[in-house]
């Protein structure tokens, strides 16, 4: 467990810190960048996050999978690698012969080069993860986060740079049509940075393709990949068809405030980074389920209390991060979509039993189910009340999957979670958060105090767990 958290942390450096120093660019981005062009910006990503999930195909999880297999540990490598390159090339490709239709199609006509610019990111991003798995799994935390720390500071000066420093004529002379596009091409520049970074895992690859083993690997994966897929449908759905249902200035508000969220997402990608191969590890031993169920209650004991901070604390953090007040409109949409994040969270490690089972279409059907549920409720309402319903619906969405995978998980793969416990976490969580927005209105002092009666409520319910570290 020690060096489960040491690992933790070190992955949570480079996952988190290059989405923080995304995070702090926010009112960089806010201050020159229009509402109804943000929604330009938010709804390319939201795209580019569905495509990045069918060019990997689940095979990041299948090779941490298969690599367990010690005959076959150097076959999922190169296997994996070469089956995601001919399908990111094949992507790069299309896209770059019929840009400009297509532009026309998904309403970006005025610039066709943003698809462009998206499908070379998109194909770099593809076939970099792989090489990050190998890290992963031979426990290389320090290099994984050297690289992506690198990449995002080329990015970051990059984008700088370009709003700050050079001069609005010169990048429009370099094919840069208006600001909005300075986030995209400095992302390209930190892509293809991370491809260059990447080289010395790369070369590792061996020219060859086991097709038994790719049998195996996609019947194991590609369950994973559709379950991804309804997971970017959950998480981008929103922004995609905000842009094409709702003004585009209440559109560009929700983009920019869900950036707040941000914060909460930040700690979950942080853990799962730790996580995934600790799960795979520990499924062969035979005190498995015990530490599955610590782990689960672990997290939800300290995630909850992030998550309190974060709402508590929305009435500083929107005067820092949200610098264009038109933006405040949607600020109510931020403590659902963090407790939703919550919900992601505890999820995931609910979802272990199909994965160290092989049972991953359960996965899957778990996911679509809260697809089905996000895209059903956007189509009846969100025309008709807005873009709160977006916050509301990923929050159900969530919430669902999560009671779902807990019930199947209890039939398929029985682990004794302390549910009661965790349910209690949440229950006052989403009470507390109630009572700071509806009758505290963020206020910044009431909320605090709610903030550390609820911390205090949780360390006394986790005190055994934590006078046992002390003694340590």
């Amino acid at each position: 467990m020690k060096k489960l958290l040491n690992e933790t942390i070190i992955y949570g450096i480079g996952a988190i810190l290059p989405r923080v120093i995304t995070f702090v660019l926010n009112p960089l981005y806010i201050h020159y960048i229009d509402r109804e062009a943000f929604s330009v910006f938010s709804s390319l990503y939201s795209w580019i996050a569905l495509v990045n999930v069918m060019l990997t195909f689940g095979f990041e999880t299948s090779f941490f999978r298969f690599s367990t297999e010690k005959e076959n540990e150097k076959k999922a490598f190169d296997t994996s690698f070469w089956f995601i390159f001919g399908l990111a090339t094949v992507f790069l490709i299309s896209i770059l012969a019929f840009s400009t239709p297509l532009s026309v199609i998904l309403d970006y006509a005025k610039n066709p080069e943003f698809l462009r610019w998206f499908a070379m990111i998109a194909f770099l991003d593809a076939i970099c993860v792989i090489p990050f798995a190998w890290l992963r799994f031979h426990n290389m935390p320090i290099k994984y986060s050297v690289i992506r720390i690198t990449s995002i500071l080329i990015q970051t000066v990059s984008v700088i740079a370009l709003f700050i420093f050079v001069p609005k004529s010169t990048s429009e002379k370099l094919g840069l049509d208006g600001q909005v596009s300075y986030p995209f091409i400095s992302n390209l520049l930190g892509s293809l940075a991370t491809f260059l970074l990447l080289l010395p895992i790369i070369i590792k690859v061996k020219f060859r393709f086991s097709k038994e083993l790719f049998s195996r690997m996609i019947k194991y994966s590609w369950p994973i990949m559709i379950a991804g897929l309804a997971f970017q449908v959950n998480e981008n759905y929103d922004k995609i068809t905000q842009y094409y249902n709702i003004s585009k200035a209440d559109a560009g508000a929700y983009g920019g405030c869900y950036k707040l969220a941000v914060l909460m997402t930040l700690f979950v990608t942080a853990y799962r980074m730790g996580i995934e191969p600790y799960f795979f590890k520990q499924m062969n031993s035979e005190n498995a389920k015990n530490n599955y169920a610590k782990v689960t209650e672990y997290f939800s004991f300290f995630a909850s209390i992030v998550a309190m901070g974060i709402i508590a604390n929305i009435s500083w953090l929107k005067v820092i991060f949200i610098t264009d007040h038109s933006y405040w409109t949607a600020m109510d949409i931020v403590p659902i979509i963090v407790i939703a994040n919550l919900c992601f969270g505890i999820y995931y490690n609910l979802s272990t039993w199909y994965k160290v089972t092989d049972r991953t279409h359960f996965g899957t059907l778990i996911s679509w189910f809260g697809a089905g549920v996000t895209i059903a409720l956007h189509l009846l309402f969100l025309q008709k009340y807005g873009f709160m319903v977006s916050a509301w619906v990923t929050f159900i969405a969530y919430f669902l999957m999560m009671v779902l995978s807990y019930f199947l998980g209890q039939k398929y793969y029985p682990i004794p979670y302390r549910i009661k416990k965790i349910s209690f976490f949440l229950v006052l969580l989403m009470f507390f958060s109630f009572i700071s927005v509806k009758y505290f209105n963020y206020n910044f002092w009431l909320s605090n105090v709610l903030f550390l009666i609820y911390s205090g409520i949780l360390l006394y319910s986790e005190k055994q767990f934590i006078l046992s570290k002390i003694k340590r």
